[in-house]
């Protein structure tokens, strides 16, 4: 089978969704569907760091630097040109009008669940289009039963074309024996620090949680709170709970930090601290747990899925159980030990080759399906 593979968001700072893209391209270059996958095209509308080997090819021409004009405009006459056997999009989107049959993945349905916490921009592109992509779609996989339920809820699909493969962190991710001093030079960074890593925006509860912070700050007199992240949007209220009088000193924001610097961080953290309000996986969960340190999360979505029975759950929106939480973290030793313990374990479940395989199937399901109707 002759795959093409959507690569739009590895292009500049990739997140999730690019750790994502990167993880299951990874996957399947080193040989996941090895006998079915023959050769996997690589569509970008910009340069990204991919490149071309033994099963992998990079499509470098006709590119176009805004995604959505390049994808509608653009691909559909590239991939004519392709001739690809399926397309999977890993990013929400596909084209309208093609006639190639694809995949698409979707991560999250929060543009219907909390589309306050989304840009207007967003709502009325992306919202729009979600829901006639994916109806298009021969498989919509979802990392996630979480996410798998609201995909079908919200976009009325047949329970049977949407698939659960969870995600995975990098290999790059597990405990650092270096000592913390680089964080100190490099980022101002000094254990013992709560830890959060992600995109500064509403969705991420950050301003609940510089409250709770505030209200054991004086039981952890050496504790910092550190906030690892671009500014996305509305990130205004946040960096004013940050620089309030009684967190003076206590509140970094080191902005966006490199992945091969994250383990380090994450090592040293006497915990990390990711109170969502929802995540259709939950990256940096998995990457915390796997670098040893103990998580505490939210009960809900499908951060419970991922990490009830290995992290400390706990109502995002309870500022209280957010700060009772903080403070058992700073002052028990012995329930950090226990987490981390636990955390390690969970994470060892999650593996990229795991869902590149499943993936995989995926993918021989619709060409199966195919066939048998030509």
């Amino acid at each position: 089978m002759r795959l093409a593979f959507d690569a739009t968001t590895l292009a500049g700072r990739i997140s999730g969704v690019g750790y994502y893209t990167a993880g299951l391209l990874q996957s399947l270059a080193n040989g996941a569907g090895d006998g079915f996958v023959e050769r996997v095209v690589v569509l970008s509308n910009r340069e990204v760091p991919v490149s071309a080997g033994d099963r992998l090819e990079v499509y470098t021409r006709r590119r176009f630097p805004v995604r959505s004009v390049w994808m509608q405009l653009v691909l559909p006459s590239i991939l004519r040109e392709v001739k690809p056997d399926l397309v999977h999009f890993t990013n929400y989107l596909a084209p309208l009008r093609m006639d190639v049959p694809y995949v698409v993945s979707v991560h999250d349905m929060t543009l219907s669940l909390i589309p306050e916490t989304h840009t207007l921009k967003k709502r009325l592109l992306t919202s729009s289009l979600v829901p006639w992509v994916a109806r298009g779609a021969r498989r919509v996989l979802a990392p996630s039963e979480s996410t798998r339920r609201d995909v079908v809820r919200l976009l009325r699909l047949d329970p049977g074309r949407v698939r659960v493969i969870p995600y995975a962190a990098s290999e790059a991710f597990r405990p650092v024996s270096e000592g913390p001093e680089r964080l100190a030079t490099a980022y101002g960074v000094r254990p013992p620090y709560f830890l959060y890593v992600g995109t500064i925006e509403p969705r991420k509860n950050l301003s609940r949680t510089l409250r709770a912070f505030a209200r054991v700050a004086p039981s952890l007199p050496e504790h910092q709170l550190v906030l690892v992240g671009d500014l996305g949007w509305k990130y205004a209220e946040v960096l004013a709970e940050a620089q309030r009088p009684d967190l003076a000193g206590r509140v970094l924001l080191p902005g966006y930090v490199p992945e091969e610097d994250l383990p380090l961080l994450y090592s040293h953290a006497a915990a990390f601290v990711y109170p969502s309000l929802y995540e259709g996986f939950g990256f940096p969960v998995v990457e915390a747990m796997a670098c040893g340190a103990p998580v505490l999360t939210s009960r809900s979505s499908s951060l419970t899925e991922i990490a009830e029975g290995a992290a400390l759950l706990v109502d995002p929106l309870d500022e209280n159980a957010l700060a009772e939480a903080l403070l058992a973290l700073g002052t028990d030793a012995a329930l950090r030990r226990e987490l981390r313990a636990q955390g390690l374990a969970r994470a060892a479940t999650f593996t990229w080759e795991r869902t590149g395989r499943e993936t995989v199937e995926a993918y021989r399901e619709v060409y199966e399906e195919l066939g048998r109707r030509r």
